[in-house]
């Protein structure tokens, strides 16, 4: 692999049957891979745009997107999401939802866009 051109070695890394987990195993092997790999690069924009592609209309093109950090702020925030909605129904069982009840998605600290991204993602679920 390190052989191989820049462009070459770049259209393989952004194969869609390559998963993030894929994508930072090749990166801790050396450092042409780790370059070819770096967050601000294609590798990581085509990861995150083939994993959540509704998401990219948020981003300009000029930006200087590191999106090694974008995916894993928008992998931990479905993983939240998925928490609290897990919550939901032995919080909401009742028919008096408290003033409070939905304090921990107000504190999330990650754009709102994310969260509602994967609630999207919950609802079209297939079996719910």
């Amino acid at each position: 692999l390190t052989d191989l051109p820049g462009e070459l070695l770049e259209l393989i890394l952004c194969c869609d049957v390559l998963g993030a987990t894929d994508i930072g195993r090749v990166s801790c092997t050396c450092r042409r891979l780790r370059e070819a790999c770096q967050p601000r690069g294609k590798v990581w924009r085509e990861r995150f745009r083939l994993r959540w592609p509704s998401l990219l209309k948020y981003y300009s093109h000029t930006d200087g997107v590191s999106w090694l950090e974008e995916y894993k702020a928008r992998h931990n925030a479905g993983l939240e999401a998925q928490r609290i909605v897990a919550s939901f129904s032995k919080r909401f069982f009742s028919e008096h939802v408290p003033c409070d009840g939905f304090s921990d998605i107000e504190t999330l600290g990650c754009p709102s866009h994310f969260f509602e991204d994967e609630l999207m993602c919950i609802l079209n679920m297939e079996g719910r």
